[in-house]
Formats: C-alpha cells, structure tokens, sequence
C-alpha cells in the first residue's frame, strides 16, 4: 500500500473508531452516516470506484498541503472537505468488505485485565469473574461495573480495584458515584463505606463524579485520600492525578472542594475551572485557572487531547503512555499541537495521524523512535 493510501485510511480510522464509541461531534456523525446510506442505495458501481477514489485522495492531499493544518485538527478537515470524504469512505469501505481486508481492525490489547481485592485473600479478574453481589451496566452507553451489594457482603475488608490496563475502566460505587481508573490508577474503599463513612484511598489518576447523600438531614461528605493530600467534597465532579510522587493536582469540573495538605495542614478550596497543585517539600498549595477540564474529559473516553501544546510536551505524554523512547529533533519541539485521536494501542498510529497533518517523519532504529521534520 502507498504512504498516501495508508494516511487517508488512518484518517479514516480514527473518525469511524471515534463513531462507534460516541466520541463524534454532530457534524462528523452526520458523515458517517451519510456514507453508509450512500453504500447502501449502491450510489456508485464498483467499476468507478478506483478512479473515484485515487481523484479525491489527491484533492485531499492538495488540501493539506495548502492548509497546513495544525496538528491533526481532524473536524477542520472534515468540514471542509466533507463532501470528498463522503465519497472517498465510500471507496475504502467498499475496498476492505470487498478484498476483507482486516488490517482496518485494531489489534485487541494484551495487556493484564482490571482487578478487584477483597481484604488480602480473595482476587477477581473483573474482565472474567465478578464477584457476587456485582454486576456490569450502562451508564451513557459506557459499560461500568456497579459494585452493588459487595461492600455489604465483604464485611470489615476492604474492596480495592486496579486498572493496570490502558484502557479506561469505571466502577459505580453503592453510593451511586461514579469513578474513572486510568491506566495504572486504583482505588480503596473503606469498610464501612456502605455505612456512611464515604472514604476512598486512591493511586494514579482518577475521575469522579460524587453522588450527594445526605443522613438526618445533613450532607455526607466523601473524602478522596492520596500520598499527598485530602480531598472533601459535598457532591461534585473532580480529576485527581497523583501519577507524580513529588506533585499531585486536581482539577474541578463542577461544585466545589477543600483540599488539605497532608504533611503540612493547609488548605485551599476550590472552585469550577480552577485546578489545584499540591508538592511534597512545599506547604503552599498552588491554585491556577486551568484550561484542561477538556483534556481530563477526553481520557475517560480514551481520547488524547491538545490545546496547542508544544509538541515536545506531547511527546512526553506519548512517552508515558506507550513506555515508549522517543527523540524528537529541535526545530519541531515547539511545533503547535491542537487537537483530539484515539489512544491506540500501537503509538505508530498516533504518529502516522500527527504525519498526516504536519510537516513531519518519524523512523524506528533499535526499539526507539525518532521524529524529525520533513523535507518540503
């Protein structure tokens, strides 16, 4: 296959993986199905179709080349190439159901599954065995295990779940609040949490979206504990990255938070669209107005977010995410990225999205990755 045929059908690719797990806007979603309607009334006979198609690639290739989009701002793209595009996922579809071609499928990951310990003796591979008492279901068509009755049943042990998988996984407490594990991210309950004592020990980076309970009237606080810091909040939705030992931060969406310094005792409280940065050696907790509610959004779904971050950031959390080494020459450190994709499970995929759509190469000697800028 030509660099050009693969680009389009990475391209491709992402917005149909996007389509099938929700994470389309209006417009693209319109796209879509636009194209499979068309398949479906055998808009174009199969004789033309190769002609079709090798005549919109180049159209979109010029597009590109005169754009100069910055990186893979996919529903630019989209929207004003829309009606090439139509036709050319018409051509590809109709190219990989007619040869079956599968390498448009994604590999399923090999990585270990979600785990839930109960006390130091029981342990359930959650992709494999429930524990009883537990049950999966649909929350906004995202699949979440709901706890249920287990922490009734598990008595004074405590229930802990890990997601050593990178792919996001999410857990509907007793109290009807809804956590998100990223990958490596875990957390504790207390085992009195079904009676009140709403407490949680947590790993890693993890979202919540708290329930508000209230007992004789009054509110029930849940309390967020990590290395670091406390968290108490009322009924609310919050991230909390702890994946750093040296600093940790949160970031509010919604309500409200105080948070504690462990070592120290400060506190701060904070507010919607402000996101606070607590440092082991530091009593002073930092609290800035942030701008990444959207990129602690964009996990949950499985998506990487950029808000024109200097590529070299971007390399960095590829680098973290994939365990991947990745050099990256000077004159493009700085280039601007901007945008959302899939987190796939090969990094080539990202890069080969990222190449798409700007000015760069990327080649792989002895297990490391080296990005450099192109020739014009």
């Amino acid at each position: 296959m030509s660099e050009r045929k693969r680009h389009v059908r990475v391209v491709l690719k992402d917005l149909l993986d996007r389509y099938i797990s929700g994470n389309t806007n209006q417009k693209e979603q319109k796209l879509v199905e636009q194209l499979y309607d068309a398949m479906d009334r055998g808009k174009y006979e199969a004789d033309d179709l190769d002609r079709i198609g090798e005549e919109i690639k180049a159209g979109v290739q010029q597009r590109i080349a005169k754009r100069r989009i910055t990186a893979f701002r996919l529903h630019t793209a989209w929207y004003t190439a829309a009606s090439l595009l139509v036709v050319l996922g018409i051509y590809i579809s109709y190219r990989l159901i007619d040869h079956q071609n599968t390498s448009f499928r994604l590999q399923q990951p090999n990585h270990q599954n979600p785990s839930l310990f109960v006390g130091s003796q029981e342990h359930f591979d959650l992709l494999d065995t429930l524990p009883p008492g537990s049950h999966y279901t649909t929350i906004k068509e995202e699949k979440v295990l709901a706890l249920g009755t287990l922490a009734q049943t598990a008595g004074n042990r405590k229930l802990r779940i890990e997601n050593p998988s990178r792919r996001v996984f999410s857990v509907l407490l007793d109290d009807s609040t809804q956590v998100w594990l990223n990958y490596m991210a875990s957390v504790e309950l207390d085992p009195n949490f079904h009676k009140g004592n709403r407490s949680v020990h947590i790993t890693g980076e993890v979202f919540f979206d708290v329930h508000k309970q209230y007992a004789m009237g009054r509110k029930v606080p849940f309390l967020v504990h990590s290395s670091l810091q406390t968290i108490e909040v009322l009924g609310t939705k919050f991230n909390v990255n702890t994946s750093n030992d040296l600093e940790e931060n949160v970031l509010l969406s919604e309500g409200s938070i105080r948070l504690t310094h462990n070592q120290y005792g400060t506190q701060v409280l904070i507010k919607p669209g402000q996101q606070a940065f607590v440092q082991k050696d530091k009593s002073k907790i930092l609290l800035i107005q942030s701008k990444n509610i959207e990129k602690a959004n964009a996990w949950r779904k499985g998506l990487f977010y950029f808000d024109n971050e200097n590529f070299a950031d971007v390399v960095l959390e590829f680098e973290q995410w994939y365990g991947a080494e990745i050099d990256i020459e000077p004159a493009i450190a700085n280039l601007p990225i901007t945008g959302m994709i899939s987190r796939y499970e090969d990094i080539r995929e990202v890069l080969n999205i990222i190449k798409m759509t700007n000015n760069i190469n990327y080649s792989e000697k002895k297990g490391k990755i080296y990005v450099t800028q192109a020739n014009p």
